[in-house]
């Protein structure tokens, strides 16, 4: 039985760090508090920068239905049927760009094609990301054989210090011709200009005929922040960074970071 009168249709969640454990498991009160959610009428929308084959264990684990968004908001489809319902991907020409780039400076970089995910090397920086999302990367001898298409994003994987001390200069050179974002400290990751969780959820929510106001976004890292911003309502777990919490509406109350999703559902409910 649902219950009507909760003001919000539409949950769009972040998985690591926010729905996801350290050990990138799903707690059972945070599966309780999903349920909560369900219970009031709320749909239910996993948001994150993986790929949209590597979030649909959890959607399924979930007993989901419908939407995903994946690559930081660059795509949104219907699990069930692969439908698109939103895709932005990248110029070709500035993906080129990136990828030479990204080999000058002698950078590992995992490039985000619609069909598959691909590196050049197998290295501990891709051992890194296999071990934080299980994603199956596809080895090729040079990324350069993609030059004309257009991915979803490119990653650059590496020292975290080089990331932080050449963000500003990397952005600057590119312009406005991208969105660039540091998730994990050692990930560099390049979109579109305009891509962010934030276009995807705004789109998926529409497609559901539902309000900005009443949708809901959980997260914990500086691609969160714009769907934080954007939401009716933005909810930052606890130990989430600056950048999040200062975007968010609501903080999760303090306790262990798997169950933080939970408490901040709880923390919802009760002022709702």
């Amino acid at each position: 039985m649902t219950t009507s009168n909760f003001p919000f249709r539409l949950a769009a969640i972040d998985l690591d760090d926010t729905l996801l454990s350290p050990d990138k498991t799903i707690s059972a009160e945070n599966k309780a508090a999903i349920r909560a959610l369900q219970a009031r009428g709320v749909r239910i929308l996993l948001a994150s920068g993986r790929r949209h084959e590597n979030m649909l264990k959890y959607h399924l684990e979930l007993e989901l239905e419908g939407a995903i968004v994946s690559c930081q908001g660059a795509l949104s489809r219907i699990a069930e049927t692969s439908e698109i319902l939103h895709r932005q991907t990248m110029p070709a020409e500035l993906a080129s760009s990136i990828v030479r780039d990204g080999e000058s400076r002698g950078k590992t970089q995992i490039y985000y094609h619609l069909e598959g995910t691909y590196v050049t090397e197998f290295n501990e920086w891709t051992e890194l990301y296999d071990s934080r999302t299980h994603t199956a990367v596809v080895k090729v001898e040079s990324l350069q054989q993609f030059d004309g298409t257009e991915p979803l994003k490119i990653l650059w994987v590496g020292d975290a210090q080089y990331n932080l001390d050449q963000y500003d200069a990397i952005l600057e050179h590119y312009g406005d011709a991208l969105e660039l974002v540091i998730t994990d400290p050692e990930y560099l990751e390049f979109m579109r200009a305009g891509v962010t969780k934030s276009l995807g959820i705004a789109a998926t929510a529409a497609y559901y005929g539902i309000e900005q106001s009443q949708v809901l976004a959980f997260g914990d890292g500086n691609n969160d922040v714009t769907m934080l911003k954007w939401a009716g309502l933005g909810i930052a777990m606890d130990h989430a960074r600056d950048s999040a919490k200062q975007a968010a509406d609501i903080i999760a109350p303090v306790g262990p970071p798997q169950t933080s999703f939970a408490r901040a559902v709880l923390k919802l409910i009760a002022d709702y």
